[in-house]
């Protein structure tokens, strides 16, 4: 153990000077370290690993429609996975309370109009000489009342979606607000519910993302903005969001993708299969010993004339024994495939990322 601190200790002081990713060793003290190198093999796959990826709405194209008012759902005219236009129907209630607000709607224009009157009476009249200013002033400030109270009559109905007939009718009609796909009926036929009860779910299906569940080996490997191929698709999804914890239960990182907008053949619920994207020609097969870890991205340690050179790499797909993967190696240059915790603890020792 002695012996071993000290040659790390030399190593550590002689590659101090040197670039951050490379390693001066002599063949001696590659042997000290108990280094042994393997040709790269060029991936007979170049395919990344496939994973199970879920579509799912974007979290800013997804609403719930609530109840308006409470009342008795008479009908729901649309199913699960409907297209629906800008200002159908999606449910129709009955409510005892309208009826009510029908009347004060009445109530306040009837009011409002004869303010409306009997300030006109009074601004002729005090052109005329024949009644006070403040009786003028009087009857403005009872027809500004008047048309407030009318106008919070008018916004509770309009908030609603409830025109004055239906209004007195007692009838509700729940409209879509934009174009959407319905992901769910939450409210049926015949039932009762109270105001801003969950009627419907609804989402934008041309704002779509891949949701991946990845064990956390694997979710090591992702980098934000990586793009995944779908198979049997031309769709790339980019990668824009990475759980930062794992679910206790499964031990899975949960990872998100964007699609592109408006792409068609998806669906929001539908599982496709989802890998990670890899330039042509650009894929190796190397004993997993070969891998190391730092910083949250993987790296071998590639042979040089003067020691090595660690070169990050991207993990397609690895097992127990040997993983796929992607990056700036050359098929010339053996890499590290024993001895490699001695390696990164030089590299480390002089600054090396």
């Amino acid at each position: 153990m002695k012996l071993r601190t000290a040659v790390l200790s030399i190593l550590l002081s002689a590659a101090l000077p040197l670039q951050a990713a490379d390693i001066t060793l002599d063949a001696t003290q590659i042997q000290r370290l108990g280094i042994r190198d393997a040709q790269l093999q060029a991936a007979k796959d170049a395919r990344a690993a496939a994973w199970s990826a879920r579509v799912v709405a974007s979290p800013d194209a997804e609403w719930v429609v609530t109840a308006p008012s409470g009342g008795v759902v008479v009908r729901v005219p649309v199913v699960e996975g409907q297209q629906v236009a800008a200002g159908t129907v999606l449910a129709e209630l009955r409510s005892a309370e309208l009826p009510e607000m029908g009347a004060a709607l009445t109530q306040a224009k009837a009011a409002a109009d004869l303010a409306r009157t009997h300030r006109d009476r009074d601004r002729a009249l005090h052109a005329e000489g024949l009644i006070a200013e403040r009786r003028l002033r009087e009857s403005e400030a009872a027809a500004l009342q008047a048309e407030a109270a009318l106008g919070a009559a008018q916004s509770r109905l309009r908030l609603l979606g409830v025109s004055a007939s239906d209004a007195s009718a007692g009838r509700v009609q729940v409209r879509a607000q934009a174009a959407a796909t319905v992901l769910e009926r939450m409210a049926l036929p015949g039932q009762r519910l109270n105001e801003a009860d969950p009627l419907l779910r609804l989402a934008d299906a041309r704002k779509l993302m891949l949701e991946l569940n990845l064990p956390v080996l694997h979710a090591e490997t992702v980098r934000e903005g990586d793009l995944l191929a779908l198979d049997g698709m031309d769709a790339k999804a980019r990668v824009t969001q990475i759980g930062w914890g794992a679910s206790d239960a499964t031990q899975t990182v949960r990872i998100r993708a964007e699609l592109p907008a408006g792409k068609a053949g998806l669906r929001p619920g539908q599982w496709v299969k989802a890998r990670r994207s890899v330039p042509a020609g650009n894929a190796w097969t190397i004993p997993a010993s070969a891998l190391s870890h730092h910083s949250g991205r993987n790296w071998v340690f590639a042979r040089t004339a003067s020691g090595y050179r660690a070169v990050e790499v991207t993990v397609l797909a690895q097992d127990a024994t040997a993983a796929t993967v992607s990056g700036a190696l050359d098929a010339t240059a053996p890499v590290a495939v024993g001895g490699v915790a001695a390696l990164k603890a030089v590299w480390l020792g002089h600054g090396g990322e």
